[in-house]
């Protein structure tokens, strides 16, 4: 393996040459190969949560399987974020140098954070009860000790999540997107088999089995296709070792650990509150926000994948006033993205859930609320776009520490969460926890973008209240659009009936917000029809 030197005499292995920037007609590829990715993985998804509702309906059984998912599975999402947050900073500086990854870009701390959360995962497989009482105080009996048994099921996806992530942060910095987004498929499509053959006869644990051994096929399948690049490679002897550039200010473990859980304490929170409710709280709760997160959370996390790269790139540069144009930037790109979807979802949502749901166990009651609790997480969608801007922005800002910043924002949303939600759910129950969300999220964002003003001084307040004010016009004319189709249709409530006016809805929603978003003049409008040019110009330069 020949090696070669750029020109700050930095020594690079063949084959791992600085990627350049990704230009729009890179990002908007990259964006819809994993949207189509995340797309199939969304039909999956929504295929296993109608096997469970037709199974189980909104039942004790299915909330204590959903908290049991949420508190092992849930954190292993928090883990997979954690550790690509901790590990993508240090990875993509390391490939914009030309040198190969390796475990010498990753913190120093890495190895004690891997052995502290070991000795969590332990204690949480040998005392599952205790678990079950923090994270759900109300359930009691067999409730209770079904929860416990799911979670010591579930516990050991923990450890894995965390290689995948590293790998995942790895493929991530050099643009290769597919592998590690393909193998959350193959992961549902295992739980689609054993839910739709196999239960009945097997009851609601046989899907914390199969979710275990989901994870694990998974993983394997990731490790193997990602192992020709992380793979330890022996070192020219003509190349110098690798040295880890000097540590900066901004990041660290501590401060991606504060920042993590206070995203998995705000759903745990939700969730603490939903099991003092009455039964069918949990689970109404959990299909809304399992539906948001699918079809909005689409969208975001693909844009979030592709873009996440380039605005740590932006932020780490000297120039603050251009590390401040980087957020605001992904701010507009991402409140012009999710605003439709969040519309969509909100007017969609008892269609949505009664298309989906209402079979079998599934009751008129529990569709109604499962329908409430949609709304309001689309509602909270639309403020999570420009916070998570913020929040990944503050942790890979090397010109001030991180921790202080970070700790502000999570102490003051978990502080605003509670208060919010200890007034809502008693007196509105599981859609009250959804609403409540998402006014505690708005201002949650609105502290986030105090500290960011602080910090970073550039941002342009007047253009930006301008774009969000004009995105917000077309969320008005679109809504507008919308409720008048829901009020000249009827409802029918036939399955094929409700999926053709839930597919007309989506398509007059996106239409009217798009020509609305064209005839303001909305920046973000602008660029895509932008790009889009640029794409068929080179389409038909290729065919001349």
């Amino acid at each position: 393996m020949s090696g070669s030197t750029t020109s700050d005499g930095t020594a690079t292995v063949a084959g791992t040459a600085p990627p350049r920037a990704a230009g729009g007609g890179n990002l908007l590829r990259s964006t819809g190969i994993v949207m189509l990715v995340r797309g199939l993985d969304f039909g999956l998804s929504f295929l296993v949560s109608v096997l469970l509702a037709n199974r189980f309906g909104a039942s004790g059984q299915l909330d204590a399987f959903f908290l049991a998912r949420r508190t092992t599975v849930g954190f292993a999402d928090t883990i997979r974020k954690l550790v690509g947050q901790i590990v993508l900073p240090p990875v993509l500086a390391a490939v914009d140098r030309g040198e190969a990854p390796s475990l010498q870009h990753l913190p120093r701390r890495m190895g004690w954070f891997l052995a502290c959360f070991a000795l969590v995962m332990l204690a949480g497989m040998f005392a599952p009860t205790l678990w079950a009482q923090v994270f759900a105080p109300g359930f009691r009996g067999g409730q209770q000790a079904l929860t416990a048994g799911m979670m010591r099921i579930m516990l050991p996806l923990l450890p894995l999540a965390v290689v995948a992530s590293l790998l995942a942060a790895v493929l991530q910095a050099r643009r290769r997107y597919l592998l590690s987004e393909g193998t959350n498929l193959v992961q549902r499509a295992l739980l689609v088999l054993v839910l739709a053959l196999f239960v009945p006869p097997l009851g609601i644990v046989a899907g914390a089995w199969t979710m275990l051994a989901a994870g694990i096929v998974g993983f394997l399948i990731l490790l193997a296709g990602a192992w020709s690049i992380v793979r330890p490679t022996r070192r020219p002897a003509d190349r110098q070792p690798t040295v880890a550039p000097p540590e900066t200010k901004g990041g660290g473990m501590a401060a991606a650990i504060v920042i993590n859980v206070y995203f998995q304490a705000s759903a745990l929170l939700d969730f603490a509150f939903a099991t003092i409710g009455g039964e069918g709280n949990v689970a109404s709760l959990e299909y809304g926000s399992r539906l948001v997160s699918l079809v909005p959370g689409l969208v975001m996390s693909s844009l979030a994948t592709v873009l996440t790269p380039e605005l740590i790139r932006a932020v780490q540069q000297s120039d603050r006033a251009a590390a401040a144009a980087g957020i605001q930037r992904f701010q507009r790109i991402g409140v012009f993205a999710q605003m439709p979807v969040s519309v969509g979802m909100m007017l969609g949502a008892p269609l949505m859930v009664s298309a989906l749901f209402g079979h079998g166990a599934f009751g008129p009651q529990a569709i109604a609320t499962a329908a409430a609790c949609t709304a309001g997480y689309a509602a909270a969608a639309i403020f999570l776009a420009p916070m998570s801007a913020i929040t990944t922005s503050i942790y890979a800002d090397p010109h001030a520490p991180a921790l202080r910043d970070l700790t502000v924002i999570a102490v003051a949303g978990t502080v605003l969460r509670v208060a919010v939600l200890a007034v809502a759910a008693p007196i509105w129950g599981a859609p009250g926890i959804a609403w409540g969300a998402a006014i505690a999220t708005a201002l949650t964002c609105a502290v986030a973008q105090i500290v960011a003003v602080r910090r970073f001084h550039h941002f342009t307040h007047r253009a930006q209240l301008v774009d969000f004010a004009q995105t917000a016009a077309c969320a008005l004319i679109a809504t507008g659009a919308g409720v008048l189709l829901l009020r000249l249709v009827p409802h029918t409530h036939k399955l094929f009936g409700e999926l053709a006016l839930l597919a007309a809805l989506g398509a007059l929603i996106v239409v009217v917000y798009a020509a609305a978003a064209a005839l303001l003049r909305v920046p973000e409008m602008a660029a895509l029809r932008e790009v889009a040019a640029k794409l068929l110009a080179r389409r038909r330069a290729r065919r001349a």
